[in-house]
Protein backbone atom coordinates (compact mmCIF):
# COMPACT_ATOMS: atom_id res chain seq x y z
CA UNK A 1 0.00 0.00 0.00
CA UNK A 2 1.15 3.40 -0.73
CA UNK A 3 1.11 6.73 1.07
CA UNK A 4 2.25 9.95 0.81
CA UNK A 5 2.72 12.05 3.63
CA UNK A 6 4.82 15.15 5.06
CA UNK A 7 7.88 14.82 7.49
CA UNK A 8 7.57 17.13 10.61
CA UNK A 9 10.38 15.34 12.07
CA UNK A 10 13.49 13.91 10.97
CA UNK A 11 15.29 10.53 13.70
CA UNK A 12 18.25 9.76 11.24
CA UNK A 13 16.73 6.32 10.32
CA UNK A 14 13.52 7.01 11.06
CA UNK A 15 11.19 9.89 10.63
CA UNK A 16 7.83 11.19 11.46
CA UNK A 17 5.90 11.66 8.42
CA UNK A 18 2.25 13.37 8.69
CA UNK A 19 -0.23 10.76 5.94
CA UNK A 20 -2.23 12.96 3.85
CA UNK A 21 -6.02 11.77 3.56
CA UNK A 22 -7.00 9.92 0.69
CA UNK A 23 -9.99 11.76 -1.98
CA UNK A 24 -12.13 9.21 -1.22
CA UNK A 25 -11.72 9.95 2.67
CA UNK A 26 -11.97 13.22 2.77
CA UNK A 27 -15.82 13.57 2.27
CA UNK A 28 -16.68 10.24 4.91
CA UNK A 29 -16.75 12.61 8.02
CA UNK A 30 -16.35 8.91 9.82
CA UNK A 31 -12.48 10.38 11.21
CA UNK A 32 -13.52 13.26 12.29
CA UNK A 33 -16.55 11.65 14.46
CA UNK A 34 -14.68 8.97 15.59
CA UNK A 35 -11.19 11.32 16.64
CA UNK A 36 -12.91 14.84 16.85
CA UNK A 37 -13.62 16.96 14.37
CA UNK A 38 -10.31 19.06 14.84
CA UNK A 39 -8.10 16.08 14.07
CA UNK A 40 -7.86 15.22 10.44
CA UNK A 41 -4.29 14.12 9.91
CA UNK A 42 -2.48 11.03 11.45
CA UNK A 43 1.10 10.93 12.17
CA UNK A 44 3.10 7.51 11.92
CA UNK A 45 6.68 6.71 12.62
CA UNK A 46 8.26 5.48 9.06
CA UNK A 47 11.48 4.05 8.16
CA UNK A 48 13.66 6.56 6.64
CA UNK A 49 16.41 4.57 4.69
CA UNK A 50 16.67 7.18 1.78
CA UNK A 51 17.21 10.28 4.47
CA UNK A 52 14.52 12.43 3.94
CA UNK A 53 14.37 15.57 5.72
CA UNK A 54 12.18 17.84 7.58
CA UNK A 55 9.47 19.60 5.52
CA UNK A 56 9.65 17.39 2.13
CA UNK A 57 6.99 15.16 0.57
CA UNK A 58 7.52 11.51 0.45
CA UNK A 59 5.83 8.15 -0.54
CA UNK A 60 5.26 5.50 1.76
CA UNK A 61 5.00 1.79 1.22
CA UNK A 62 3.90 -0.91 3.47
CA UNK A 63 3.85 -4.62 2.79
CA UNK A 64 -0.02 -6.08 2.30
CA UNK A 65 0.42 -8.92 3.82
CA UNK A 66 1.77 -7.14 7.23
CA UNK A 67 -1.01 -4.89 6.70
CA UNK A 68 -3.29 -7.71 6.68
CA UNK A 69 -2.01 -9.87 9.70
CA UNK A 70 -1.49 -6.57 11.80
CA UNK A 71 -5.29 -6.30 11.05
CA UNK A 72 -6.12 -9.72 11.45
CA UNK A 73 -4.77 -9.75 15.55
CA UNK A 74 -6.50 -6.78 16.06
CA UNK A 75 -9.92 -7.33 15.11
CA UNK A 76 -10.41 -11.38 14.27
CA UNK A 77 -8.48 -12.51 16.96
CA UNK A 78 -10.33 -10.72 19.47
CA UNK A 79 -13.78 -11.74 17.51
CA UNK A 80 -12.76 -15.84 17.60
CA UNK A 81 -11.93 -15.25 21.65
CA UNK A 82 -15.39 -14.05 22.23
CA UNK A 83 -17.11 -16.65 20.26
CA UNK A 84 -14.35 -19.45 21.65
CA UNK A 85 -15.43 -18.04 25.18
CA UNK A 86 -18.97 -18.27 24.84
CA UNK A 87 -19.14 -21.90 23.00
CA UNK A 88 -16.67 -23.21 25.54
CA UNK A 89 -19.05 -22.39 28.54
CA UNK A 90 -22.08 -23.50 27.05
CA UNK A 91 -20.20 -27.01 26.62
CA UNK A 92 -18.97 -26.53 30.62
CA UNK A 93 -22.37 -25.90 31.72
CA UNK A 94 -24.00 -28.47 30.09
CA UNK A 95 -21.32 -31.22 30.70
CA UNK A 96 -21.38 -30.17 34.45
CA UNK A 97 -25.37 -29.69 34.18
CA UNK A 98 -25.60 -25.97 35.24
CA UNK A 99 -28.88 -24.82 34.97
CA UNK A 100 -29.00 -20.94 35.92
CA UNK A 101 -28.01 -18.28 33.66
CA UNK A 102 -26.10 -20.62 31.33
CA UNK A 103 -26.29 -17.44 28.28
CA UNK A 104 -25.06 -14.41 30.54
CA UNK A 105 -22.18 -16.43 32.13
CA UNK A 106 -21.16 -17.39 28.53
CA UNK A 107 -20.86 -14.34 27.34
CA UNK A 108 -19.45 -12.96 30.75
CA UNK A 109 -16.01 -15.49 29.52
CA UNK A 110 -16.21 -14.43 26.21
CA UNK A 111 -15.84 -11.13 26.94
CA UNK A 112 -13.17 -11.92 30.05
CA UNK A 113 -11.26 -14.64 27.05
CA UNK A 114 -11.54 -11.22 24.83
CA UNK A 115 -9.97 -9.12 27.01
CA UNK A 116 -7.21 -11.81 28.08
CA UNK A 117 -6.73 -11.45 24.30
CA UNK A 118 -6.44 -8.08 23.81
CA UNK A 119 -3.86 -7.88 27.20
CA UNK A 120 -1.74 -10.27 24.56
CA UNK A 121 -2.57 -8.31 21.72
CA UNK A 122 -1.10 -5.37 23.58
CA UNK A 123 2.03 -7.03 25.07
CA UNK A 124 3.05 -7.98 21.06
CA UNK A 125 1.71 -4.53 20.07
CA UNK A 126 4.49 -3.03 22.45
CA UNK A 127 7.24 -5.23 21.15
CA UNK A 128 6.29 -4.85 17.24
CA UNK A 129 6.17 -1.14 18.15
CA UNK A 130 10.15 -1.12 17.62
CA UNK A 131 10.51 -3.72 15.23
CA UNK A 132 11.37 -2.09 11.94
CA UNK A 133 9.80 -4.97 10.16
CA UNK A 134 5.80 -3.58 10.65
CA UNK A 135 7.08 0.01 10.11
CA UNK A 136 6.74 2.06 6.77
CA UNK A 137 9.63 2.31 4.71
CA UNK A 138 10.18 6.15 3.22
CA UNK A 139 10.70 5.05 -0.94
CA UNK A 140 11.01 8.52 -2.65
CA UNK A 141 10.88 11.69 -2.77
CA UNK A 142 7.99 14.23 -4.10
CA UNK A 143 9.37 17.00 -5.55
CA UNK A 144 7.27 20.00 -5.49
CA UNK A 145 6.13 19.39 -9.20
CA UNK A 146 4.60 16.16 -7.96
CA UNK A 147 7.49 14.14 -9.63
CA UNK A 148 9.10 11.46 -7.83
CA UNK A 149 12.45 11.49 -7.25
CA UNK A 150 13.69 8.17 -6.29
CA UNK A 151 17.06 7.89 -4.33
CA UNK A 152 19.08 5.19 -5.59
CA UNK A 153 21.98 4.77 -3.20
CA UNK A 154 21.07 5.42 0.48
CA UNK A 155 24.02 5.18 1.85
Amino acid sequence: MEQYGLITENKGETAIVTLQKHLSCEKCGRCGILSGAGKRDVAIEASNPIRAEKGQRVLLETDDRRLLFVSFMLYIVPLFGLIAGIFSWLALAEHFAFQRNQELYAVGTGFGLMAVIFFFIRVWDNKAKNNPYYRPVITEIINESGSKAKCENPE
